[in-house]
């Protein structure tokens, strides 16, 4: 398989670093840490303006048609520079709103996502935490051309920037629903903002006895399970490129930082101890992002591959979360300081471990499908 970037992923390379070398500095990062919501409108807003969220909507829908690997090329940049914005959540809810949705579905959302007009998060997990979407409990009565949901959905990132969410409910008869929730300001919508160490904002999401129509119903059934599955795929791969991006700063900064810091009259970076680390960090990075960019080609109009997706994350997942704990053995006491900005990455590495599923998860996935 090709990993070299086509001329049209080296122009979206290009024009993100440039752009985040300037809008998602530290202080930027931390001030979102801390609550600042003004600060996530305005670089979410500048994401709509260079048309990102329309990335891999369908031209038809206002979209710009392009492909799952041209967006991990844009997360994996996201990901170095640590750029809290609802991307990764906009841009999933909408690929999976375009595999599964009816052609109403598609034309009242799609071209909304991608003019900034809306942004809808996934909001899938609940109270036991599990990514299955077979234990969802969250409930939904049919009450004429309605659906009436009661129930809690939490870990819901962005949630509190969102104006819909895409979540799955569980029917009066047992049956699954998927179904586009408008949240934004809904008196039933009760949010509450839950503490995470990734930076980002996190909320539980309950909705008490709250109306929804039932054309907002992307799938029942068989086929709400395969959306969800799905859904959690995308995330996993679409998340695993920024863990990517996360690992290849933290692997720049700790080379930069090693080459000039000096011990016993010379730079740390010469010894050997040092140089094995450097290279174990290096070669892992390498490795996850290999796997990524695998299981981001097989995303297309005809499917994807579970078993490429579940690879990526589950070494998305383990190999950069060791990265950045190398890097601090590296850094000596300076990484474990709040003033340094290396804490910033492992929190984020650490705290996506388990988004779309931890390692356990996509292993048991991953024996699923290889039929053990």
């Amino acid at each position: 398989m090709n990993f070299g970037l086509t001329e049209t992923q080296e122009m979206i390379r290009g024009s993100a670093r440039e752009f985040l070398l300037e809008n998602s500095s530290p202080e930027t990062i931390r001030s979102i840490g801390d609550g600042d919501q003004d600060a996530i409108s305005t670089l979410w807003q500048a994401f709509v303006d260079l048309g990102w969220p329309a990335l891999i909507i369908a031209e038809e829908y206002g979209g710009t048609g392009l492909g799952f690997t041209d967006l991990a090329v844009l997360l994996e940049e996201i990901g170095a520079n640590l750029a809290p914005t609802p991307l990764v959540e906009s841009s999933i809810s909408s690929w999976v709103i375009g595999r599964y949705g009816s052609k109403y579905i598609k034309s009242e959302f799609l071209p909304k996502v991608a003019s900034g007009e809306i942004l809808i998060t996934p909001a899938l997990v609940e109270r036991d935490a599990s990514w299955d979407p077979k234990t969802t409990k969250a409930a939904a009565i049919k009450s004429n051309s309605n659906l009436i949901i009661s129930g809690e959905k939490r870990f819901v990132s962005f949630a509190e920037n969102a104006t819909h969410a895409l979540t799955l409910v569980r029917m009066q008869h047992g049956d699954l629903a998927m179904v586009v929730a408008p949240i934004w300001k809904m008196p039933e919508v009760e949010q509450t903002r839950l503490k995470h160490a990734s930076g980002v904002p996190v909320s539980s999401i309950k909705f008490n006895e709250f109306e929804v129509s039932d054309l907002n119903v992307i799938a029942i059934n068989d086929q709400a399970i395969q959306a969800a599955y799905e859904l959690i795929s995308a995330g996993s791969v679409a998340r695993s490129a920024q863990l990517v991006g996360i690992g290849r700063k933290v692997v720049d900064t700790t080379v930069e930082y090693t080459t000039n810091r000096e011990q016993f009259g010379r730079p740390v970076a010469s010894f050997q101890a040092i140089q094995h680390h450097l290279a174990e960090m290096a070669i892992a990075t390498k490795q996850t992002r290999h796997l990524t960019y695998a299981a981001a080609c097989s995303f297309s109009s005809d499917g994807y591959s579970p078993e490429a997706a579940a690879r990526a994350k589950i070494a998305a997942s383990d190999k950069i979360a060791k990265v950045c704990w190398t890097a601090h053995q590296c850094h000596g006491a300076i990484g474990f300081t709040w003033e340094h900005d290396l804490h910033l990455y492992t929190r984020r590495a650490l705290a996506w471990k388990t988004d779309y599923g931890d390692p356990v998860f996509h292993q048991s996935l991953l024996a699923n499908l290889m039929g053990f």
